[in-house]
């Protein structure tokens, strides 16, 4: 058994790892505002905001799907159909990630960061604030979600596909269970 020195010394070592790390933000360094400032330029922060929003909106989505062809095949009455719309907000909520965008960022710059010295820094910031290369940000930006939108709506047949199947299994497996209701 630990003493209570040796496990205020464990947490102590685990912070400082945290801290040299740089996933842990006791104060920022000129270095730190340095790549945050990089990745801005890049339109990293914007990015990471438009994946998650983009992920909410798939995963609202495909909960909605299953509670849709839940609702369609079994045809529960109004107490029922609210308590299935209940239990699927539950779950939209479930899958909600506990990290914000501006984490994942800071996540990024530390990670990111450290592949390049204060003068690759001071290069690259010095590109990416140029007009070509925040025209090239806005472009690339623009066109990810474009891209993301055309995938999105190729991928849609195979998920509804995919989703209507599983229900039917799923009455099935209900049906040769004759479990308890």
């Amino acid at each position: 058994m630990e003493s209570g020195s040796d496990v205020i010394r464990r947490i102590a070592c685990i912070g400082a790892v945290f801290l040299a790390s740089g996933l842990c933000h006791a104060g920022d360094t000129p270095r730190d505002a340095k790549v945050h400032q990089l990745l801005n330029a890049q339109g990293m922060m914007t990015t990471f905001d438009e994946q998650m929003r983009m992920r909410e909106e798939s995963s609202r989505h495909s909960v909605q799907m299953m509670v849709d062809e839940t609702l369609k095949r079994l045809k529960p009455n109004t107490s029922f159909r609210k308590k299935f719309n209940d239990a699927a907000q539950e779950l939209f909520s479930a899958l909600q990630p506990p990290w914000s965008a501006q984490d994942v960022t800071d996540i990024w710059a530390s990670i990111y960061g450290g592949n390049f010295t204060d003068d690759e820094l001071d290069q690259l910031l010095a590109f990416y604030t140029s007009p070509v290369a925040q025209k090239e940000t806005i472009a690339g930006r623009t066109s990810l979600a474009e891209f993301g939108q055309y995938l999105q709506s190729q991928y849609a047949p195979y998920e509804k596909k995919a989703i209507q199947r599983y229900v039917e299994r799923m009455q099935v497996l209900g049906k040769e269970c004759r479990c308890k209701r």
